[in-house]
C-alpha cells in the first residue's frame, strides 16, 4: 500500500487570527472553506462546525483548522481544548477501501471509510467554487493517543493543488517531516511504523519512518530542545514540530526576518542548517525550514 504524508493540520482557537499568523510567515493560504462530512461511518454528509485554509505545496499542504460555529459537530473543540498546534497527520493513500481492508487485516484499529467535502474557491480570482471530496479512515484516538491520525483518499486532486496556489512568497514547496515527540520515543516509533506497515529506523533527528513520500520522525523531549534550543512543547505525547522544502534557505530566512518573525538556524549531527520558527510564532506549531 503506498502511502504519503499528505499534510498536516494545526488546529487553532481563532481562525482568522491563525489565518493572518500563517500569512505573516509567508504562505499563500486559500480562502476559507468550511467542512461537512459524515459523523459517523456511513452516514450522510452534514455539516460540520470548522473550516480551513490550506497552503498548498508541490508536495503536501499545511492546514490551518479552526471552529467556526460551536453548535454543529467538530473534532476541532476537542484539539484545541488539549491545546492550539499540530494536531493533524494525514497520510494519503490511492483508495480508502482498500487501504481500510489491508489495515484492518493487520489489525490496525481504523474506522470504516468516512466521507468529507468542502466548497473550495476556484480559480486565479477565486472567480469560481468547486466541491472538494475526501475519503478519510480515521485512526481510534484511544489507541493512538499521539495525534489526530487519518489515511485519507483525494478525489477531486484538481479542486486543492491549484497551479496558482503552489507559490508561496516564503519560497515553501513541500512538506518533509513530521515530528512527534514522546517520553518513550522508541515505544511510540514502533507502534506507528507498525500502523503503517514500515521500518523504524533510528537517524540523525528521531526515530525515522520513512513513507513513500515524507517521513514521520518520533523523538524524545531531550533530544528535541537539545537540536532546537527550544523549550516549548505541547502536553506530550503530541507532533510537534513539521519541516517544510524551500527553494532558497537564505531568501526563506530573508524573508521571515523582513517579516519581523522570530528565527534561528539551527543544526544536525552532520552540520545540516535549517531556520527554526518557534511554536509562539506559528500558533503553537514548531515549523523548521529546509534546502530543498
Amino acid at each position: 500500500m503506498r502511502l504519503d504524508l499528505d499534510h498536516v493540520g494545526v488546529a487553532v482557537r481563532d481562525l482568522d487570527a491563525g489565518f493572518a499568523r500563517y500569512d505573516r510567515l509567508g504562505f499563500r493560504l486559500t480562502a476559507r472553506s468550511l467542512h461537512a462530512g459524515a459523523t459517523v461511518v456511513g452516514g450522510p454528509v452534514q455539516p460540520w462546525g470548522s473550516g480551513n485554509h490550506c497552503a498548498m505545496f508541490r508536495e503536501g499542504y499545511l492546514e490551518v483548522i479552526g471552529l467556526t460555529d460551536a453548535t454543529l459537530p467538530s473534532s476541532v473543540k476537542s484539539l484545541v481544548a488539549r491545546y492550539e498546534g499540530l494536531h493533524i497527520v494525514a497520510m494519503g493513500c490511492d483508495n480508502a477501501d482498500e487501504a481500510h481492508a489491508e489495515l484492518t487485516a493487520a489489525g490496525a484499529p481504523v474506522e470504516g471509510v468516512r466521507a468529507l467535502e468542502r466548497d473550495a474557491s476556484y480559480g486565479p480570482r477565486d472567480e469560481q467554487t468547486r466541491r472538494a471530496r475526501f475519503r478519510n479512515l480515521y485512526v481510534d484516538r484511544d489507541a493512538f493517543p499521539e495525534a489526530r491520525l487519518l489515511f485519507i483518499e483525494h478525489q477531486t486532486r484538481d479542486v486543492l493543488w491549484q497551479p496558482h496556489l503552489l507559490e508561496h512568497p516564503n519560497g515553501a514547496t513541500r512538506i518533509e517531516t513530521l515530528w512527534l515527540v514522546a517520553q518513550d520515543a522508541s515505544a511510540t516509533a514502533l507502534r506507528i511504523a507498525t500502523l503503517v506497515r514500515r521500518e523504524a529506523t533510528p537517524g540523525e533527528k528521531g526515530i525515522e519512518i520513512r513513507l513513500d513520500r515524507g517521513t514521520i520522525a518520533v523523538m524524545s523531549p531531550q533530544q528535541w530542545r537539545s537540536w532546537t534550543r527550544e523549550d516549548e512543547l505541547p502536553p506530550l505525547p503530541a507532533p510537534a514540530g513539521a519541516s517544510i522544502g524551500v527553494v532558497d534557505l537564505r531568501r526563506t530566512e530573508a524573508f521571515l526576518a523582513s517579516a519581523g518573525v522570530a528565527c534561528r538556524r539551527i543544526a544536525d549531527a552532520a552540520g545540516r542548517e535549517s531556520v527554526f520558527v518557534p511554536p509562539r510564532e506559528a500558533c503553537g506549531a514548531a515549523l523548521v525550514f529546509t534546502q530543498s
